[in-house]
């Protein structure tokens, strides 16, 4: 049904596959029904809530920014019913819906059919998505292979179909990678290779931590080696007070940490831990995490000892 009034409103063909998605908060994801939607190059995300659903504007232009984060795509909303008063809030606010079987706001992809049906997805080419610096650091990491398969890639790496359509487009736009199509395969192949390739997207790459905190805990499974801690074992740097680590944000064992306010509780020893916007196990070596987002992760540091250190670490990398 949702299908069909899609492709009536717009006048092409909808495709909808109802998916899962991990890594967020239990109040997005309980009750609520999620569906890949696919209509002609245009892709987005479209979040069925419960009819027992009570909302509130201010909440789901929140909830829109992670969604959008977490996936790389558009979202809308979709309602069995709503108000006059609801939809004119939803509208004021930008939010896109659905709600059957005449109220229909999707102002991204008006947009996009308004223009002729555009065959290049639009994408942001100022910094890469979490999904795309995975796929960057993917490629990166194993410079030895001519190309990789877009389905094999978003398998190994837990990304949907639409996450990695969209994050291979992006890394096209920033002509890292172009792609081949062999069949009904579909091959990325990147512009460059190894350190060469790093150095062409660095100014692209987004620090990894999306947060930090401080608890009482040991190193234990789950959680890789980060920082100042991590460089200090591959250089001259005194390692840190704090041993630090990282892990993605929305795992498990974030649920357990008990957070310490340090400025109020100095005597007690704990660890720095970054929650991180994908997952650094992906990429880890040795329960450390990978030379590309330690990087990134230090980037915002002041301390030039960190910095040289830093430097001279990458430089005797070996890509």
């Amino acid at each position: 049904m949702l299908e069909n009034a899609l492709k009536n409103a717009f006048g092409i063909n909808c495709h909808l596959e109802k998916i899962k998605l991990k890594g967020l908060p239990l109040y997005m994801v309980s009750g609520r029904v999620f569906y890949s939607a696919v209509m002609g190059d245009a892709s987005f995300l479209i979040v069925k809530l419960s009819d027992r659903e009570k909302f509130g504007v201010v909440a789901f232009k929140k909830q829109l920014s992670q969604y959008m984060e977490k996936t790389g795509l558009n979202v809308a909303f979709c309602f069995d019913d709503i108000t006059r008063v609801q939809r004119d809030a939803l509208i004021a606010k930008e939010i896109p819906f659905v709600s059957l079987p005449d109220q229909i706001f999707l102002p991204f992809l008006g947009v996009m059919l308004s223009n002729n049906l555009k065959r290049k997805m639009i994408v942001s080419t100022d910094k890469m998505m979490p999904a795309t610096q995975c796929l960057f650091l993917y490629l990166l990491y194993q410079s030895g292979n001519d190309f990789f398969i877009k389905k094999q890639a978003a398998d190994d790496l837990g990304l949907t179909k639409m996450s990695i359509t969209r994050a291979s487009e992006q890394l096209k736009q920033m002509d890292l990678i172009r792609e081949e199509r062999v069949g009904k395969e579909i091959r990325m192949v990147p512009n460059y290779r190894g350190r060469e390739l790093f150095e062409v997207a660095k100014d692209y790459l987004i620090n990894p931590v999306q947060k930090i905190v401080h608890t009482k805990i040991t190193k234990e499974e789950g959680l890789f080696i980060a920082g100042e801690t991590m460089l200090s074992r591959h250089s001259m740097l005194a390692a840190p007070s704090e041993d630090v680590y990282a892990v993605v944000k929305g795992s498990d064992i974030v649920s357990g940490f008990e957070e310490i306010d340090t400025r109020w509780q100095d005597d007690i020893r704990t660890s720095r831990v970054e929650l991180w916007k994908y997952d650094p196990g992906l990429f880890a070596n040795n329960g450390e995490v990978d030379p590309v987002s330690l990087a990134m992760s230090l980037s915002d540091n002041a301390d030039e000892r960190v910095e040289g250190e830093l430097q001279s670490f990458l430089e005797e990398y070996k890509w």
